[in-house]
């Protein structure tokens, strides 16, 4: 019995050595793969893993079910953040919010602008409450923030203005309802939006990121966006006709040729353009660009196609230099289409079946 005691104490004291020789950076590198509720009770393992949860570069706030109610998840959210070391930078955070069904909206925009004051670099908040958790209405800002992702929330107001986050590069907006006149950024490069709800205002939502490079709105529903100019565009995406093929809905749905309503008029004084018009003039410096349209997209009625839209659709699309049509059937429409792009210059098009 004494000989295996003390095999158990060598043994204890060779785990101690190996933790000891471990630097501290590596493990506070470690614990921020983590959850941080994980990470925090690290703290009980040694005098020396008391604090070191305090100086992770990296946050998760993940597996917020364990935490049983939204007020546990408040107070416990509130202390790691509050109790981190001072000006200790952040590099990424992470909050993903699954688990429990209503959430405090209030607390989210605070933790939210309180990384900015940790210099966050890579901000990720996922939201998958009963109901969307809106934002406070006012700009975020930062002169450090890189990557930006939202998903679940209500964007509104001045929030998505972003020309205060200096060096925003990167933003991701999932299943979002985006209730503004602008989503606005002078140091965007890539911008996704997907399976968002875009609300109508006093005028349409306007998206302007002249240095973009990158543009993909996908599966988005209400009003189509309004892009402004982006001379540095690359590629582009767009998927269209899912649910706002017609962007007149005041007006019998588009039925009324004698259309007078605000938006109509907003989109290009009321001359019945559809909604591969109003977004193809912030889209004409993009070498490789993807349209897609639902099978039930359809020409509004009255809209013709004169030699005039012709021609200024072929400056429009003088960057592009191939175009393929993928469709599930090669019918009439497809063929207007590439009568359409071949007017327009556009020689080497065609389309494939899929």
């Amino acid at each position: 019995m004494p000989q295996r005691c003390g095999s158990n104490k060598a043994a204890t004291a060779s785990r101690g050595d190996s933790f000891s020789a471990i630097p501290d950076d590596v493990i506070r590198r470690l614990l921020g793969f983590l959850p941080a509720l994980d990470a925090v009770r690290t703290c009980v393992l040694a005098r020396r893993w008391l604090t070191l949860w305090r100086y992770v570069p990296r946050l998760r706030i993940a597996d917020v079910e364990a935490l049983g109610s939204v007020c546990r998840l408040n107070t416990f959210v509130n202390r790691v953040l509050l109790l981190r070391e001072t000006g200790c930078p952040l590099d990424d955070c992470e909050f993903d919010l699954r688990g429990l069904p209503f959430l405090d909206r209030v607390c989210i925009d605070q933790w939210m602008r309180h990384t900015l004051i940790c210099h966050v670099r890579l901000l990720r908040v996922r939201v998958y409450a009963d109901e969307r958790v809106g934002i406070a209405d006012w700009p975020l800002l930062s002169k450090h923030l890189i990557t930006l992702e939202l998903e679940g929330l209500v964007l509104e107001g001045s929030f998505p203005d972003f020309s205060g986050c200096l060096v925003l590069e990167d933003l991701k907006i999932t299943n979002c309802l985006i209730d503004t006149d602008i989503i606005l950024s002078q140091s965007l490069k890539h911008l996704k939006i997907t399976a968002c709800e875009l609300c109508w205002r006093k005028i349409p939502t306007h998206i302007s990121a002249p240095n973009l490079v990158s543009l993909k709105l996908d599966d988005y529903g209400g009003v189509t966006p309004i892009l402004e100019s982006m001379p540095l565009l690359e590629t582009a995406s767009v998927n269209l006709g899912q649910n706002n093929e017609e962007y007149c809905d005041f007006c019998d749905k588009g039925e009324s040729v004698d259309c007078t309503c605000d938006m109509c008029i907003i989109y290009y004084a009321n001359d019945r353009r559809n909604d591969v018009c109003v977004l193809l003039g912030g889209l004409s410096s993009a070498t490789q660009l993807e349209l897609k349209a639902s099978p039930k997209m359809r020409p509004k009625p009255g809209m013709e196609m004169d030699s005039s839209n012709l021609m200024e659709q072929s400056l429009m699309l003088q960057q592009l230099k191939v175009v393929k049509v993928k469709c599930q059937i090669i019918d009439e429409r497809v063929h207007n289409v590439l009568k359409i792009l071949r007017s327009c210059g556009l020689k080497e098009s065609s389309a494939q079946e899929v």
